[in-house]
């Protein structure tokens, strides 16, 4: 009995204060790499304002088109696709030409149905463009990239992702070489064309392929979407893989944390 009545003086009054403590301060969570990030589009709630998707690092809004919905995210919310007309047209995100580059996304897709894309920086199927999505009918991951005079390279992932669950996409460019990481671990290499791949000379596009193709367009969903002027490296792929967003968060899990604290202060006594 002494030892009961000490926990309930001296353990609960601990267990109290942490919860107040943490329930009014931020948390710092594990973080994504931001260097050369050029931008990232969250899908929260709270980054979108009517048809505006905003850009949160590098202030180059989207605008949303159709009617894509909201929901549960990998981290918050995230956007649903439902296919044609539903898709984000961004500005000329950068300006990429021969350089390096990565797209990142978490996704989350269950229909194979036709060609359907993540990402896409030009309008048209003429020189200097990429595209990253799925193998028609399939859920593989398919890379492609074209230079001048239709000169042009794809190859595409072993598995296949359309499983309804979430995964982590990143996908990166360095001159010829193209390399695919699925939920951290790399999953092929391929040959990308090491020339100029454009950018900077129309409409980029998130969900759809760039050409109002109406059987191209994603039903699925997006989440986390971060575009880098350079290629990530393996090490650089984890750390992304495993963080929860850019910002320091308000605590949003104090439930979470209470029933671990009840349960601390359970054992203590």
């Amino acid at each position: 009995m002494p030892i009961r009545i000490r926990s309930q003086l001296i353990v609960k009054p601990v267990v109290v204060s942490l919860i107040l403590l943490l329930a009014s301060s931020p948390v710092l969570m594990a973080k994504p790499v931001t260097d050369s990030l050029v931008s990232y589009y969250t899908f929260d709630q709270t980054s979108i304002q009517g048809k505006k998707l905003q850009d949160v690092f590098g202030h180059k809004h989207g605008t949303i088109v159709g009617s894509p919905k909201t929901g549960p995210g990998h981290l918050a919310e995230a956007m649903e696709f439902g296919g044609s007309p539903d898709c984000i047209q961004l500005p000329q995100i950068l300006k990429i030409g021969a350089g390096p580059v990565t797209y990142e996304a978490w996704f989350k897709k269950k229909s194979k149905a036709g060609w359907q894309y993540l990402f896409s920086n030009k309008t048209d199927f003429n020189d200097n463009f990429f595209r990253l999505g799925f193998n028609k009918d399939s859920g593989q991951i398919r890379m492609y990239t074209e230079q001048d005079n239709n000169i042009k390279k794809a190859f595409t992932t072993d598995d296949d992702y359309a499983d309804g669950k979430w995964h982590h996409l990143v996908a990166t460019r360095q001159a010829d070489q193209a390399k695919i990481y699925v939920d951290g671990t790399l999953v092929k290499e391929g040959i990308a064309m090491k020339e100029d791949i454009g950018g900077d000379q129309t409409n980029w596009f998130l969900a759809q392929n760039g050409t109002d193709n109406a059987s191209e367009y994603l039903v699925g969903s997006l989440d986390e979407v971060r575009i880098y002027s350079r290629a990530l490296t393996a090490d650089e792929v984890q750390q992304n893989f495993k963080s929860e967003g850019l910002s320091i968060y308000p605590m949003g899990k104090v439930s979470l944390t209470w029933a671990a604290l009840k349960a601390s202060s359970q054992t203590a006594e």
